[in-house]
């Protein structure tokens, strides 16, 4: 009875006869309460990355994370010390100081896959990142503040709106970049809610014509509850979703084939932070935009705030072969339909593996640069995609409709053929004002 009430720290040590275990502590040389004192930040830390809503608890507790990693050099050392005596002398499993050991490694190893998978949320987290350094750039990630305003000096080049503008445009291009079983599962969910509904029991038709309009309006309801706002400016790529986070990536960490498009409406992005745009109708023309501005000649021409005016970009046709004119006070250049991918790569000089874009954007998206910049991309753009120049002198312009209604343009046998939007109307009668007639 009288060893049991004595308290636990002067029992003796089964490790070491004649020992207690507050001899043993002792010898370590205040490495146990070392030990002991790590319990409780490592227990509360552990906590606050399991939870659903851990960035706002690592935010309510911003003391967290530095004390924990003020202290890990003499945990750590700690640990080693009493595992290494543990086994030069034979300790037992119920040594009280091995036990508090053991079981911090083991939350110590819990914590590091933790930490390691929530910074893979936000970032690309390096492989065999240590606990530290995940948690000191965790921790920095969750409290870095994000502004959908833009800075001074910074420049909004475009946004995007979820279910936007063009959606019957963009009908066809959906239906033929979504998997084959994404139409089939739709059609087979139909049929099968107007079976039920035209089958059920008459006492059961509320229930089988709520089940149909459910499934009917499920996809778009499925959209609008992952829809948001993107914006691109001169330095950030941002996300307004409708429920969630503000999300920021900065363009000048985008590396190559850092942007991919997702199930043809989301966008994906990897740089200091992982974004993502979902449900975006004109996802391939914002990841194309993302792509040319986060590498030269583009990344930072925005930041002047100035497009080019003395061109108008508009569908052609030469001949009777389709695709874009870019008409400028020298001259055109006629780039032929279907051939964005290769468009992109003579601008930037690199691959990419976007797809779904035009020429045209391409083309458009140049008119940040000064006007001989333009001129030696779009240069290229005609060499790599078997397009056509024409200079002023050798090409006269034919009159005679608004140019909204049609422009014809004629050099030797060979004529070209377009009309322009009403935002290109200015810039296009002011050029042709000068054109031989």
């Amino acid at each position: 009875m009288l060893s049991r009430a004595m308290p636990e720290r002067s029992r003796p040590s089964t490790a070491l006869p004649g020992l207690t275990v507050a001899d043993v502590e002792r010898q370590l040389e205040g490495r146990a309460e070392v030990l002991a004192a790590a319990r409780r930040p490592y227990a509360e830390l552990e906590k606050a990355l399991s939870g659903r809503r851990w960035r706002r608890a690592l935010t309510r507790r911003p003391e967290l994370v530095p004390a924990l990693v003020a202290e890990a050099q003499a945990v750590e050392e700690s640990l080693e010390r009493v595992q290494r005596r543990a086994v030069q002398e034979a300790w037992p499993d119920d040594t009280p100081v091995l036990k508090a050991a053991r079981e911090l490694s083991a939350r110590r190893e819990r914590l590091t896959r933790l930490a390691r998978r929530r910074l893979d949320v936000l970032t690309v987290a390096p492989e065999g990142v240590s606990l530290e350094e995940a948690l000191t750039r965790l921790d920095a990630l969750a409290r870095q503040e994000v502004r959908w305003s833009l800075n001074p000096g910074e420049v909004l080049v475009h946004e995007a709106f979820a279910q936007g503008y063009r959606r019957r445009d963009k009908a066809r291009q959906l239906r033929s970049e979504l998997p084959p079983h994404y139409g089939w599962r739709l059609a087979v969910s139909w049929l099968a809610a107007f079976a039920v509904f035209i089958l059920a029991p008459s006492s059961m038709k509320k229930m089988a014509g709520f089940l149909f309009l459910v499934i009917g309006m499920a996809p778009s309801l499925w959209d609008l509850l992952r829809s948001g706002h993107a914006r691109l400016t001169s330095e950030r790529l941002l996300w307004k979703p409708l429920f969630g986070a503000l999300q920021e990536v900065r363009l000048g960490t985008i590396g190559e084939g850092g942007v991919r498009v997702e199930r043809a409406w989301d966008v994906c992005v990897i740089g200091d932070h992982r974004w993502r745009a979902r449900s975006v109708w004109e996802a391939p023309e914002l990841a194309l935009l993302i792509e040319l501005h986060r590498q030269p000649p583009l990344r930072g021409a925005a930041r002047e705030g100035v497009r080019l005016d003395s061109v108008a970009v508009f569908p052609a046709k030469l001949g009777k072969q389709k695709g874009f004119c870019a008409l400028g006070p020298q001259g055109l250049s006629f780039i032929p339909e279907g051939q964005g991918t290769q468009a992109l790569r003579a601008v930037t000089g690199h691959p990419s593996t976007l797809r779904g874009f035009e020429s045209d954007q391409v083309l458009d998206a140049l008119r940040w640069l000064p006007e001989e910049e333009f001129d030696a991309c779009v240069t290229r753009m005609v060499e790599a995609t078997g397009g056509a120049a024409w200079s002023r002198a050798e090409a006269r312009y034919v009159p005679g409709s608004p140019v909204w209604r049609r422009i014809r343009i004629e050099r030797g046998g060979l004529k070209l053929t377009g009309r322009v939007e009403w935002d290109q109307q200015d810039a296009a009668e002011r050029l042709l004002r000068d054109w031989p007639r």
